[in-house]
């Protein structure tokens, strides 16, 4: 089936099995394509803004994913959680001459949200948002079970790693991008079991090596070129690894190295039958983006051990019949447009913010109910006779299988995950009447200019009291002490950009979840790749490329 896209107006694809899916999950086909969709769900989930202010329920100042202007109370963490309140006081009857999203939008602008996402046990880490299970980490999102960690995103089971994204498994990682299982490596990406190494790209099970691409399993490599142990010693004592200038040199040097390197169509492993990106262990995975350990799975992202899920974003762990959610996780099964409900949730609709509960519909805040309308108590018999009637109704208004719009979302676009894979101009957010933020100058600073030594070997203690600006935007950041430790332990100049520069950096590395259709540049067989016809790199099936190279 051929639909057209009633956002962006282009053509998508309804396959056979996703008219099943829809018929499963009692749900109409999408109107938007996948990106769109994407960016719809994305728009409500925002993850590197961090704001003071103060609780208001205790009064306490916290660290708040949401800014003081935002309609809603919002608790820190340990008071949202406690008995002191009742989301089921701000319950009401469902009305029917009014359309649903108004109603549940106005529920959600008078129910209490949590500051920031987080999983305890979390120690020494006031400052991470959609994170669990960590210690001693600084600005790192969307993390779970790391330690010592600072300026990341999507690290997973991580140890002292610092300003990367997207690596698991791994410890003293620097500047890292798609890797895993990796020890000790720098400015690298897309690399697994590699460690001891500095400027790798596509390189698996090496050690020791340097400017290398397309690598398996070498030791005391130098640009591509195998070396003697002496002769790999000789040339690493020439590298100062501890000087920014000689560092950047280096960048440059490896990209124009590497930019015309072969690439597979995906990078991934184990997969069967899959297609997107950045997959692991995955069957039957279509357009799947960074999802692992995941079966029959559909436009989804960010999602760790699903099954049968389609639009599916962030989260995972042991979820099952998921459509249109965003950070459902933990147990979760047959959810539909839901947005941040956690901990074997079931049988949920159009719900937010939700834990532990079942059988809810228009919900938002509750913790283990059941039974539920726009957080009003229902028996049973009541509920179950009462959502049909809700649904028709939403029917009649347009609003039925439609994700949450992004004119309601709690964020500005330009704070969410939707405007780092879709960037708009304010004026053209603004123009689909999707908030923006201006950034706050009030309290710029205005002092002296620091400049920092080329070498890290001749940076003093006092670098951590100061205020640095950057070299790019002369936006103001600073250094702290545990982070001053690493660059000198692992002889690592210091930094010239803001963390957020930083991160953006990063993402340049990474390709967009958009797939295109190409030819294999060896075997001319049809692929989908998000490599677009335009890029320098040459494409080969998976096929041809494990012949290349290993």
């Amino acid at each position: 089936m051929q639909k057209t896209c009633r956002h962006c107006q282009a053509t998508f694809t309804i396959r056979p099995e996703d008219l099943a899916f829809y018929q499963d999950m009692q749900v109409p086909p999408p109107t938007l394509c996948y990106l769109c969709r994407m960016q719809r769900r994305l728009s409500f989930r925002s993850e590197r803004f961090l704001y003071h202010r103060k609780c208001d329920l205790t009064g306490k100042q916290m660290i708040s994913t949401y800014s003081n202007d935002k309609p809603f109370p919002v608790y820190d963490i340990d008071a949202w959680w406690s008995d002191d309140w009742d989301a089921k006081s701000h319950g009401r009857d469902f009305d029917f001459s009014r359309p649903f999203f108004d109603q549940f939008f106005e529920l959600r602008d008078q129910v209490p949200r949590m500051a920031r996402i987080q999983q305890k046990p979390m120690e020494n880490a006031e400052y991470c948002n959609a994170a669990g299970h960590s210690k001693n980490c600084y600005l790192c999102f969307s993390t779970n079970t790391g330690e010592d960690c600072y300026y990341g995103t999507w690290f997973n089971r991580c140890k002292s790693c610092v300003d990367s994204i997207n690596i698991n498994d791994s410890e003293l990682c620097y500047e890292c991008v798609n890797c895993s299982n990796c020890y000790s490596l720098r400015y690298s990406r897309d690399c697994k079991n590699c460690n001891s190494s500095m400027f790798l790209r596509s390189c698996i099970g090496c050690k020791d090596c340097f400017g290398c691409y397309n690598q398996v399993q070498k030791q005391y490599m130098i640009f591509n070129e195998q070396k003697t142990k002496e002769e790999y010693d000789a040339f690493m004592k020439t590298i100062n690894s501890g000087s920014f200038s000689e560092i950047e040199s280096m960048k440059k040097q490896f990209y124009e190295f590497s930019k015309h390197l072969i690439t597979k169509e995906l990078y991934g492993t184990n997969n069967e039958n899959s297609i997107g990106n950045y997959l692991h262990n995955n069957k039957n995975a279509y357009y799947g983006f960074e999802c692992e350990n995941c079966e029959d799975i559909s436009y989804s992202m960010c999602v760790n051990t699903a099954k049968n899920s389609m639009d599916h974003s962030y989260w995972g762990a042991g979820t099952e019949k998921i459509y249109e959610c965003q950070a459902c996780g933990y147990n979760d099964y047959n959810l539909r447009f839901c947005n941040l409900c956690w901990s074997n949730c079931s049988d949920l609709t159009y719900c937010d913010h939700m834990f532990t509960s079942k059988n809810c519909f228009g919900c938002i805040g509750l913790k283990q109910a059941q039974y539920c309308i726009l957080n009003k108590q229902y028996t049973k018999e009541e509920y179950e006779a009462l959502v049909p009637k809700i649904i028709e109704h939403i029917k009649t208004t347009g609003e039925w299988g439609e994700f949450f719009p992004t004119t309601k979302s709690q964020y500005a676009y330009n704070e969410t995950l939707s405007y780092e894979q879709m960037p708009l101009t304010k004026e053209e957010t603004l123009a689909r009447g999707w908030k923006w933020k201006d950034e706050d100058e009030s309290s710029k600073y205005e002092g002296p200019n620091i400049a920092l030594p080329d070498n890290i070997n001749d940076i003093t203690d006092d670098i951590t009291k100061n205020i640095l600006t950057s070299t790019l935007s002369g936006k103001t950041y600073k250094i702290i002490p545990q982070e001053l430790a690493f660059y000198r332990e692992h002889q690592i100049p210091l930094p010239r950009l803001t963390p957020n520069e930083r991160h953006y950096e990063r993402l340049k590395m990474r390709n967009k979840r958009v797939m295109y259709d190409r030819t294999c540049a060896k075997c001319a067989a049809p692929i989908k790749t998000t490599y677009s016809p335009d890029r320098p790199e040459t494409v080969y099936c998976e096929k041809c490329y494990i012949e290349a190279v290993h």
